[in-house]
């Protein structure tokens, strides 16, 4: 019994149990008084929340190229993967919500300079709206070690 906690003890200490305000991207919102995490690590998976390219407390508005918008939510995931030890790399699976498919070429341009190959399993979904206006919202899953597990799927 002292075996499997000891091991359970050493699991969960692989990657911090929460991405807490204070080691996440740095931004004009107090995260910690938000009812989420930027990143909540479970095992050996980092769950990535939805991550804007707005600031509310900074920007009146997204940026007005889509470009800059995307570079600064992916800024954001970068940080937020940084803390428990991870890179863009090691995400797996990565969900988009745009509020317009025609900046589907713009996002893309970006997007594809935060990877490399073999690139994330992904959605893109349209969706109505999102909060302050954002065009775009990213989220999904990294796993520690991802960009070496993922090479061996190729």
């Amino acid at each position: 019994m002292k075996k499997f906690l000891l091991s359970v003890a050493f699991a969960m200490c692989a990657l911090p149990a929460v991405v807490h305000a204070q080691e996440a991207p740095k931004t004009g919102v107090d995260v910690s008084k938000l009812p989420f995490s930027p990143g909540l690590p479970i095992g050996d998976t980092v769950y990535v929340s939805g991550h804007l390219g707005v600031d509310p407390a900074v920007d009146k508005a997204p940026p007005a190229d889509p470009e800059a918008e995307v570079r600064k939510l992916l800024d954001g995931i970068q940080a937020t993967l940084k803390t428990s030890g991870l890179t863009m790399d090691d995400m797996v699976y990565v969900e988009v919500f745009c509020t317009d498919l025609k900046l589907y070429p713009a996002f893309n341009k970006v997007y594809s300079s935060y990877f490399s190959k073999p690139y994330p399993a992904r959605a893109f979904i349209g969706v109505k709206d999102l909060l302050f206006g954002a065009h775009f919202e990213v989220m999904g899953l990294a796993v520690k070690n991802g960009a070496q597990q993922k090479k061996g799927t190729r």
